[in-house]
């Protein structure tokens, strides 16, 4: 991937909102790093598809 100009913008943005110690700043961009590959991947499902209630029997009165 090639990197373009507003992917700096964004880059300086959310350094600008990084805590000072550079220890707490990598631990956040970790953390944003999982957040990413973990709910926002291309390709992967948001949620659990839900489960399925199938009807089992006749038209018989219980």
């Amino acid at each position: 991937m090639k990197v373009e100009s507003w992917h700096r913008r964004h880059a300086v943005m959310l350094a600008s909102q990084l805590p000072e110690k550079t220890e707490d700043a990598l631990a956040v961009l970790r953390l944003a790093t999982q957040l990413v590959t973990d709910f926002l991947a291309e390709g992967e499902p948001m949620q659990k598809p839900a489960p399925v209630v199938a009807l089992i029997g006749g038209n018989e009165c219980a």
